[in-house]
């Protein structure tokens, strides 16, 4: 391998991992975002029968329960 090898294969592994990383942390924020919203009120969501979170739309008056 060449010097100018090494330096792309470099670049584009830092590149990826950078990609990877930086989508990772950014799902975790949107996550916690959206569980503290739900915590204090200022979301309204209902629980499904199988755990997952369902978000209800402000003006659904059909769901008025809310977990």
């Amino acid at each position: 391998m060449s010097g100018n090898e090494v330096i792309w294969a470099y670049v584009i592994g830092s590149a990826v991992t950078w990609f990877l990383v930086s989508n990772a942390y950014r799902r975790e924020g949107i996550e916690a975002t959206i569980d503290s919203l739900i915590e204090n009120g200022f979301l309204r969501h209902r629980r499904k029968p199988d755990g997952e979170i369902e978000i209800l739309k402000w003006n659904d008056l059909d769901s008025t329960k809310t977990d």
